[in-house]
C-alpha cells in the first residue's frame, strides 16, 4: 500500500515576467521499507515535486495523499511534522543546541515528554551510527558526515 502519493499534480510558478509549469499531471507512488531515485533533466521539476511531497508547496491542481489522507485533510504543517522529513544539503541544524538537542527538537515540538525525547533522540543516534559521540557536543564540532547523519536523525 502506498505511503505516500501525488495524484495529477501540476504547478506553476509565476513571476512578474513569465510563467513556468514544473509539473503537469503528475502520479506517482511511494511504498513503506522500499527506496526511490527521482531524476530528470535540469529544470524538469524534480525538486518541485519533492516539495510537493513534503508539503512545503502546494499544488495547482491535484492532489499528495499521506497514509490515505489528502494533504488538505492533514494540513501541511502536520505533515511535515509527523509523515516526512526533509534533509537539506546545508543540514539545517541549530548551531547553538547539542546533537542530542537538535534530534530532540522535533519531538518537543510535537508535545513528546523530555524523557521520552531523549530516550528516543538517543536511539536514534545510535541508528545512524553516532552512538559513541558525546551528546552533548555542538554541530560545528562534527564532520560533515556525522552532521548529516545528525540530521537524518
Amino acid at each position: 500500500m502506498a505511503v505516500l502519493a501525488a495524484e495529477n499534480v501540476s504547478y506553476t510558478y509565476q513571476s512578474k515576467y513569465q510563467k513556468v509549469q514544473a509539473l503537469k499531471n503528475v502520479s506517482c507512488t511511494f511504498e513503506a521499507g522500499k527506496f526511490y531515485a527521482i531524476v530528470g533533466q535540469s529544470g524538469s521539476g524534480k525538486t518541485t515535486l519533492l516539495s510537493m511531497l513534503a508539503g512545503l508547496g502546494t499544488p495547482s491542481e491535484g492532489e499528495i495523499i499521506a497514509n490515505g489522507k489528502t494533504l488538505k485533510e492533514i494540513g501541511s504543517e502536520r505533515h511535515r511534522r509527523e509523515n516526512v522529513t526533509v534533509i537539506y544539503q546545508s543540514f539545517n541544524l541549530f548551531p547553538t543546541l547539542n546533537i542530542l538537542e537538535n534530534v530532540m527538537y522535533p519531538m518537543q515540538i510535537s508535545k513528546k515528554p523530555t524523557k521520552e525525547a531523549k530516550v528516543r533522540a538517543k536511539e536514534l543516534l545510535s541508528s545512524v551510527g553516532l552512538g559513541d559521540v558525546d551528546p552533548r557536543k555542538l554541530p560545528a564540532m562534527l564532520s560533515g558526515g556525522q552532521q548529516q547523519r545528525v540530521a537524518i536523525a
